[in-house]
């Protein structure tokens, strides 16, 4: 039940713990959530790459994330990049992905990072050969190397054609977390066919 609001966080970061719980392996409880970060401005300095300003750390094995809103906030790194705003330290215990709930990451702006972390994320993707599979990559986007577990949407710009250069209107079906990281999703159409769509997928699911 936490809130971070309006404030300047100068080479500065928030960590995510749960190093005070006594049993902190996950037991029928609570894990990550209830926490809003918004309306902030993030700044750092002369950071190493690898420098994070939202950071979980679990202490103990089976948490997941399930309640996490980061809207609104401005992200920028001076004097170098920043790969990405959020990371997951596991030197004690890893999150388990395939768990997450109820996150979002919008409307925030980011500077002189070199990956944009957005939930849900929405990718444009081109087949320029004909293919009955087409196979689209979230790696990067979705926060803490989620699996892309949902897919929200698929709208495509302009027509999609097969191999006789006849738009096609039927509509593929998604088959979800594809991959080795299982951060990807496939659409199979029934035909090959070429063309542009916009895929919108997430890392969560809402129970």
């Amino acid at each position: 039940k936490s809130v971070v609001t309006g404030n300047y966080i100068d080479n500065s970061f928030i960590e995510w713990t749960n190093e005070h719980d006594a049993a902190p392996d996950f037991s029928s409880e609570f894990s990550f959530g209830g926490l809003t970060i918004t309306g902030n401005i993030f700044t750092v300095n002369d950071a190493a790459s690898w420098f994070s300003w939202i950071v979980i750390k679990p202490f103990g094995n089976g948490h997941f994330i399930q309640g996490l809103s980061v809207t609104g906030n401005t992200f920028k790194s001076l004097n170098g990049t920043t790969d990405r705003i959020e990371q997951v330290d596991d030197s004690i215990a890893p999150l388990v992905r395939g768990s997450f709930r109820n996150i979002v990451f919008d409307g925030n702006t980011f500077n002189g990072i070199g990956q944009v972390t957005q939930n849900p994320a929405m990718v444009q993707f081109d087949q320029a050969s004909y293919a009955a599979t087409w196979t689209i990559d979230f790696a990067g986007y979705l926060p803490f190397g989620g699996k892309a577990r949902e897919v929200e949407s698929v709208v495509a710009e302009g027509a999609v054609l097969n191999a006789s250069s006849a738009a096609v209107f039927a509509m593929p079906y998604a088959t979800t977390e594809v991959g080795g990281s299982q951060d990807q999703i496939s659409l199979t159409w029934p035909e090959p066919v070429r063309g542009r769509i916009h895929v919108t997928a997430r890392t969560d699911k809402p129970v």
